[in-house]
């Protein structure tokens, strides 16, 4: 295979491999909190949601069985079986039949948790080193564009023709998906022995400053993960409608998002990954701010408008640095369960964060939560100093 066929070739299957796992997350952590909340759900009851996303945090626990039991390929399509199945059945249930649409909620989470772990190793196994940067673009630009076609335009759907015709439409999709995977490398998977999943964690945290990485990976987004779960009920309780919400906060919002992303690429290719880390962090952080002041003293379309497309655009600067930061400081030959449980971690954070959001939101009010949630930026990026001491990570483009 030429350079330039590998060059195009890898992305583009990189591409659909993180469609299909950005599809069915932005179904539970973009859709649903619009569909509930139209549906009369309580913040609190959404704020839950983040409980059920423990799923992707814990992932990790099951993720030898991916390893060890059949293929790659096999366990992503049977996931997008149990995705589309589940799909079907919420568009014929009741959004009153509370207990059903969470039990709906955690297969879908949990079907998504288990095909990421075989898209992940998948990717891994098939990158070479050289084009780690290059696919890390198609990677986010995929995942984004499904979480705008599942946040976004499944939202829109739901206007032109009900909540279960858009649950439906997705269930088209996730098919659609199913029959892309047969396109997929066959098997990249090892049926030989495997190392103990923990011994590449235990191995990475012998490393110099082992404790202040791990507290740059907890916390470093927590500000963001604070904020991000009640932008859409804050939309709707303004009176917008489900297909603005999507088109604004989803389908434009993520535009902005995927071009903060490559152009985090950028400063991190000219300045390094630390340095991107700092002062890309602090946009990040201070554009929390703008859905504070809007919800302290209120505002029109425009600077609600603005409020998201800023937030989205420094959003995405962040996600580029902080994940070229996590796949900086992971020891390539055991980069998949290194990154997996960092990942994980940061996820326990952001789970609990979320679900906090929605009872801080409904006792505190939308002004004051917002304004924590910006306070909550600040402790991360304390710790990114002290991690220049170390050598500077290659930077990822």
């Amino acid at each position: 295979m030429t350079d330039t066929r590998t060059r195009w070739l890898i992305p583009s299957l990189a591409a659909v491999l993180y469609v299909t796992q950005g599809f069915p997350y932005g179904i539970v952590t973009e859709l649903m909190p619009i569909y509930l909340r139209e549906a009369g759900w309580s913040l609190t009851q959404i704020g839950f949601i983040q409980t059920i996303a423990l799923a992707w945090v814990w992932k990790a626990a099951w993720s030898p069985l991916v390893d060890l039991l059949g293929t790659y390929r096999r366990w992503i399509a049977g996931a997008l079986i149990v995705i589309t199945a589940a799909l079907v059945v919420l568009a014929l249930t009741p959004a009153t039949n509370t207990n059903a649409i969470w039990i709906l909620i955690a297969v879908i989470a949990l079907a998504s948790a288990t095909q990421d772990i075989a898209i992940d190793a998948q990717a891994i196994r098939m990158t070479p080193e050289k084009l780690l940067g290059y696919v890390n673009s198609f990677r986010v630009a995929g995942y984004r564009g499904a979480m705008i076609i599942a946040g976004g335009a499944l939202a829109a759907v739901s206007d032109l023709a009900s909540w279960p015709g858009a649950f439906l439409a997705g269930a088209a999709i996730t098919t659609l998906l199913l029959v892309a995977t047969r396109f997929l490398p066959r098997d990249t998977g090892d049926t030989t022995t495997h190392a103990n999943p923990f011994a590449g964690l235990v191995q990475w945290a012998r490393r110099p400053k082992a404790a202040v990485l791990l507290a740059v990976a907890l916390i470093y987004r927590l500000g963001d993960a604070a904020l991000t779960p009640m932008v859409k009920p804050f939309w709707v309780d303004a009176g917008y409608s489900a297909t603005e919400i999507g088109t604004v906060t989803t389908i434009i919002g993520m535009s902005f998002l995927i071009a903060g992303a490559f152009a985090g690429g950028a400063f991190i290719s000219k300045f390094g990954v630390i340095s991107a880390l700092f002062w890309l962090g602090i946009l990040q952080m201070l554009s929390n701010g703008g859905y504070a002041l809007l919800a302290s003293f209120g505002g029109g379309r425009q600077a609600f408008y603005a409020a998201a497309i800023i937030e989205n655009f420094t959003g995405g600067l962040g996600t580029a640095a902080f994940l070229a930061f996590l796949m900086s400081i992971c020891d390539r030959e055991h980069a998949a369960t290194q990154y997996a449980m960092l990942t994980a971690l940061f996820g326990v954070t952001r789970s609990f964060i979320g679900t906090a959001s929605g009872a801080a939101s409904q006792n505190l009010g939308y002004a004051t939560w917002f304004w924590i949630t910006l306070a909550l930026g600040i402790p991360g990026l304390l710790l990114v100093p002290l991690l220049r001491r170390r050598k500077e990570p290659e930077a990822v483009t």
